[in-house]
């Protein structure tokens, strides 16, 4: 049987953890900026402070858990930037041209090089008559 990602055992995935636990601020802040420019996206302190929390949580949350999931991610960027606006001064932060709607993490997670997060949809949410 061939190994696709939608198969493989749970040991085979990048954990976040494993990505972040050994990166230097220096190293990150050198990927991000790279990445950043190949988007040409425009990146300020605003938006590195915001990566750099985002990279603390995980090394601290992701220690035992997979943390591939996103909702508790968002959950605490809002928290952490409520006084500043919360989820809306972080889409406004990240906000990319991009046909695919991707949300604040995964942008986050492309310009860190950070491991792919599972972005399930629930397909039993829809309009209620």
């Amino acid at each position: 049987m061939s190994r696709t990602p939608s198969n493989m055992m749970h040991d085979e995935e990048i954990l976040i953890y494993d990505a972040v636990r050994n990166l230097s601020k220096d190293e990150l802040g050198h990927r991000v900026r790279a990445n950043a420019a190949a988007r040409n996206f425009v990146l300020t302190d605003e938006h590195l402070d915001v990566i750099h929390t985002l990279v603390d949580y995980y090394r601290k949350k992701c220690k035992q858990d997979d943390c591939l999931a996103t909702h508790e991610h968002v959950r605490f960027l809002e928290e952490a930037y409520e006084p500043k606006g919360g989820g809306r001064y972080l889409n406004m932060l990240f906000s990319m041209p991009d046909p695919e709607h991707r949300g604040v993490l995964t942008q986050i997670h492309e310009l860190a090089g950070l491991p792919r997060l599972r972005l399930g949809k629930n397909k039993g949410m829809g309009t209620a008559i």
